[in-house]
């Protein structure tokens, strides 16, 4: 046999090609198939952080509204609702004194949030207890005219003005809002 005849037979021969294609395919198809399920574990990971977030922001958005809707609130007996904070105490303990914390729960008492509520003031002294948060709010006068357009009378009303701060009840997610009420001068 000649030295041509044998490289036409070694290249002229497929046995065992099938075998060696099928193993490579199969390979091939593994890894696809393990790729496409670590793709869409990591896309599970993403929809559920983004759902849990997306919760939280509501939970603490929904103690913004506690606390707008709830400011002076009463229970049936008389006494005031949890989510009460302007009381007697916190209107006469002082710009720079006057806070008050509560917790914002669900129909099945759950905490939702944290709210926080403290006046707006010019000197930004931090009130004890409050977090950071709470304690950095813009600096203006606590008391002062009504908005224009309100329909308020400068002469007869003020206005004071308070921030509220809410976290939410695994602390990710803050939302913090300005608010005024509306008073009568003496």
């Amino acid at each position: 046999m000649s030295m041509l005849a044998t490289a036409k037979r070694i290249i002229g021969n497929e046995n065992g090609f099938v075998l060696g294609a099928s193993i490579l395919m199969s390979a091939i198809l593994l890894l696809a198939g393990v790729l496409a399920l670590w793709t869409s574990n990591t896309e599970m990971h993403i929809v559920r952080n983004e759902g849990d977030l997306t919760l939280e922001f509501y939970n603490a958005e929904g103690g913004v509204i506690d606390a707008l809707e709830k400011y002076d609130a009463k229970l049936p007996d008389g006494t005031d609702d949890p989510m009460t904070w302007l009381t007697n105490t916190f209107l006469l303990a002082g710009e720079t004194a006057a806070n008050r914390t509560v917790t914002s729960k669900n129909a099945a008492n759950e905490s939702l949030a944290r709210v926080e509520v403290r006046c707006i003031e010019n000197s930004g002294t931090p009130v004890a207890g409050l977090s950071a948060a709470a304690n950095n709010l813009p600096r203006q006068r606590h008391i002062g005219s009504p908005p224009e357009g309100s329909g308020y009378s400068l002469k007869y009303f003020e206005v004071r003005r308070y921030g509220i701060t809410a976290t939410s009840a695994t602390g990710n997610t803050q939302v913090q809002v300005g608010a005024y009420k509306v008073f009568n001068k003496f």
